[in-house]
C-alpha cells in the first residue's frame, strides 16, 4: 500500500463497513506509517478492491477513529481487511492475510491480534485466530471479539 492509495481505502471502508466503522483518513495514514511492510492492497482492473492494514503495536488494541500514537511493539495488530463485495469468496482475504502473516515473521512478530466485528470471527477462527480475553477495548469497537493466533506455534 502506497499514501495515494489512502482515498481508494477509505471509499472500500465507507462501502463494506456501517457507518460507526468509518474511520478518518489521517487515521488510516497513522497505521499505514506505523507499519508500511504490513499494508497491502487488491487491485482488479486498475481499481483498489481489497486492503488490509496492519501494525506492530503492544497492549490492547488501539482506538479507532484517532492517529495511532508511538508504541514499543509486543505484537503485530491487523487492524482492517476489506475486500469489495464482488471479489468474496475468490480468497482475496486470504490472500491479504498471508501477506501480513508472512511479513509477521520476517520482522519477529510471532504474535497477531485483531478485533473481529460483526461476523467476522469465523473468517478468522479459519485462518487459524482464537478469541483473546483482554481488558481495555475501545468502546468503538461495539459488540466485538479480541482474536490472536501465535504464529510460532
Amino acid at each position: 500500500m502506497r499514501p495515494a492509495d489512502l482515498p481508494a481505502a477509505f471509499a472500500l471502508q465507507c462501502r463494506v463497513y456501517p457507518d460507526a466503522y468509518h474511520e478518518p483518513q489521517e487515521a488510516l495514514a497513522s497505521r499505514l506509517e506505523a507499519g508500511p511492510a504490513f499494508c497491502w492492497v487488491v487491485e482488479q482492473g486498475g481499481q483498489l478492491t481489497g486492503y488490509v492494514f496492519a501494525h506492530p503495536w503492544s497492549g490492547a488494541p488501539p482506538p479507532l477513529h484517532e492517529p495511532l500514537p508511538a508504541c514499543v511493539a509486543e505484537h503485530l495488530f491487523l487492524h482492517d481487511l476489506a475486500v469489495c463485495p464482488n471479489l468474496r469468496g475468490m480468497a482475496a482475504g486470504r490472500q491479504l492475510y498471508a501477506c501480513v502473516a508472512g511479513e509477521a515473521l520476517r520482522a519477529g512478530l510471532g504474535r497477531i491480534r485483531l478485533v473481529a466485528v460483526g461476523s467476522a470471527s469465523a473468517f478468522w477462527q479459519r485462518q487459524g485466530f482464537a478469541e483473546l480475553v483482554l481488558a481495555g477495548l475501545h468502546p468503538a469497537y461495539g459488540q466485538a471479539q479480541v482474536m490472536q493466533q501465535d504464529l510460532l506455534g
